[in-house]
């Protein structure tokens, strides 16, 4: 349910869409808990048809913890911009065509709580319950197109697995007609125990230890031991000191030389062997648990992935493996590889103009 409607901030706001809107929806948090969430409604121009507008939830790339971090807070001059819109050329190429688009902050972003940072079943809450509640407020057809882009293609690609099994989606009758997912996050385990042995900070790299913590801190908030050991022992003085930031700050603040960014990957934790091995362990459980690649679909789920060859977040091999595994499973898998590393395929003459075509082509 809708419970407040305002128009977004201009820097949130599309050309393309007839109305910008920042709502805040009704939600369960991860421990199923009732929250109010934020997010963004775009609609687009013209007379919609007699079914009402199909529309398309999209699920942002990571832009931090905090409520600071929320896409739907978005102004210029915020350092945060760029992720915050990372999306807009696509999504203006969905207006265009007459789908409107559902834009969910999340949970613990622009909502109370922490952030389940890469915690598939709370991403895919966020997505499900905005969906459900922007059609029944503002008329929307009971076709729904799940996208999204890294963390955004986790969220998009859990809220599609866990779909047919959600009572709010079948109470609303909203039908999925396809998922389309912009780099999708996998295998953390791959490149995140490797980066958890570098005792450097490597210049370019600073976002590293700050996604690091971001991961910590979301498997805390559905690991009472994990949450335990990060409140004692487990991380280091220097990451213990600026634990505060993830509340505070965006993901390019947190990476800056005052900040997470400051801080080698191997040095956020304790020198203790003992806590240690313990919060890696439950970190890479986490990881197995929300892996992306180990979802199932109902045999026929139409699939868009719009990959990068080039990625440093979900490198080649790991994605390619993680597209076998749903095309094995019965999906009709549609698959596209750029030239480019993570974010910039979704550059507008890159995946927006494929993917979009492609969109359309599943709405009746």
């Amino acid at each position: 349910m809708i419970t407040q409607v305002e128009p977004a901030r201009e820097a949130a706001a599309l050309p393309e869409a007839s109305q910008n809107l920042r709502v805040h929806f009704e939600s369960l948090d991860v421990q199923g808990n009732p929250i109010v969430e934020t997010g963004l409604v775009h609609v687009p121009h013209g007379r919609p048809p007699v079914t009402g507008w199909p529309v398309a939830s999209f699920g942002h790339m990571t832009t931090g913890g905090s409520d600071y971090a929320a896409p739907s807070l978005a102004s210029f001059g915020h350092p945060e911009l760029r992720r915050m819109t990372q999306g807009d050329a696509f999504i203006a190429r969905l207006l265009e065509r007459g789908i409107a688009v559902v834009r969910p902050d999340y949970e613990g972003i622009g909502s109370s709580g922490t952030h389940p940072y890469l915690i598939g079943p709370s991403l895919a809450r966020s997505v499900i319950d905005l969906v459900v509640a922007a059609s029944a407020e503002f008329g929307f057809s009971r076709q729904w197109l799940s996208t999204g882009h890294s963390e955004g293609a986790v969220a998009a690609l859990w809220a599609a697995s866990l779909a047919g099994q959600d009572e709010a989606i079948a109470d609303a009758e909203v039908d999925l007609a396809g998922v389309c997912a912009f780099t999708p996050v996998t295998r953390m385990d791959v490149s995140i125990g490797f980066s958890l042995r570098v005792p450097f900070v490597v210049p370019g790299w600073e976002v590293v230890s700050p996604l690091i913590v971001l991961m910590l801190s979301g498997a805390a908030t559905v690991d009472p031991h994990m949450r335990a050991l990060l409140e004692g022992s487990g991380l280091s003085e220097a990451a213990r000191a600026i634990w505060g930031h993830l509340g505070e700050r965006s993901l390019v603040e947190l990476s800056r030389s005052d900040s997470f960014g400051a801080i080698a990957p191997s040095r956020l934790l304790t020198d203790a062997k003992t806590e240690r091995a313990e919060i890696k362990k439950r970190l890479f459980d986490s990881f197995r648990r929300n892996e992306v690649a180990d979802l199932s679909f109902p045999a026929g789920t139409r699939m868009r992935v719009e990959a990068a060859r080039f990625d440093e977040v979900a490198p080649l091999w790991l994605t390619a493996r993680a597209l076998g595994q749903w095309e094995s499973g019965g999906v009709d898998l549609s698959r596209r590889w750029w030239n480019a590393s993570h974010s910039p395929v979704l550059r507008e003459d890159r995946a927006p103009v494929g993917a979009a075509d492609w969109c359309v082509s599943l709405l009746r």
